[in-house]
C-alpha cells in the first residue's frame, strides 16, 4: 500500500482565509481531500503548518519540517514521514477526485520511475501526483538552494512518468480531479447558487 498526503499548509493568500477549513456542500475541504484517498492509501497524512485545527480529521497529522516553503516543502515533509516508499500527494483545495484518476496514477508507478505526474494542457499538475522517496535528496537540495520553490523545477533531475491528457481524459473526461479553488469566486462557481 502507498501512503497518501493532503497538503494543507498553504497560507491561502488569494482566498483570504484558511481554505482547508472552508466548507463545500457541508464538508470541509480538508475532509473532502482526505476521504477519497482512504480507498487507495494507508496511511493518509495531512501536512499542515499548525496541528490543532486538524485534530478531528482522522488523518495522521504531520507538521511542515521547513515552514512556509509552499507545496515543495509539503511534498518533502510527506516523503520524510511516509512509512511507504510511494506517496500520493493531493492539494487540499482540489475537492473532487475521480477514483479512476487516482487508480490511473497509482498504476503508472510500475517501472523505474521516481514520480508520476499528469499533464493538463501544456503544464504538469504536481499536486495530484505520486512521488517516491528517491525524490528526497533532489527536493532537499532545491529547498536549501532557496532560489526556486516550484515543484516542477526538480522534474528534470528525476525519472518522471507523465500521464498525458489523452490518457487521463479517458477516466475523468471533465477534468474534475484537477478543479481547484484559489479564490472565493472559484468557490462560488463550484458551490452553485444558494
Amino acid at each position: 500500500m502507498i501512503a497518501g498526503a493532503v497538503l494543507a499548509g498553504g497560507r491561502s493568500n488569494r482566498f483570504g482565509k484558511n481554505k482547508a477549513l472552508q466548507t463545500l456542500q457541508g464538508k470541509r475541504f480538508i475532509d473532502l481531500a482526505i476521504e477519497p484517498l482512504r480507498r487507495f492509501c494507508d496511511p493518509v497524512m495531512a501536512v499542515v503548518n499548525e496541528i490543532e485545527p486538524y485534530l478531528d480529521t482522522g488523518a495522521i497529522l504531520v507538521q511542515d519540517i521547513i515552514p512556509h516553503q509552499g507545496p515543495l516543502g509539503g511534498i518533502y515533509t510527506a516523503l520524510v514521514f511516509s512509512p511507504s516508499e510511494w506517496v500520493f500527494v493531493k492539494a487540499t483545495d482540489m475537492p473532487f477526485l475521480v477514483p479512476e484518476m487516482a487508480a490511473l496514477i497509482i498504476e503508472a508507478q510500475r517501472g523505474k520511475f521516481d514520480a508520476v505526474v499528469p499533464r493538463v494542457g501544456e503544464f504538469f499538475d504536481p499536486l495530484l501526483a505520486l512521488y517516491n522517496r528517491r525524490c528526497l535528496p533532489v527536493i532537499s537540495h532545491q529547498l536549501q538552494a532557496r532560489d526556486n520553490r516550484q515543484v516542477v523545477a526538480f522534474y528534470q533531475k528525476i525519472r518522471l512518468k507523465t500521464i498525458t491528457e489523452a490518457q487521463w481524459r479517458k477516466v475523468d473526461p471533465d477534468g474534475l480531479s484537477f478543479k481547484n479553488v484559489n479564490t472565493l469566486s472559484d468557490l462560488a462557481e463550484i458551490d452553485g447558487p444558494k
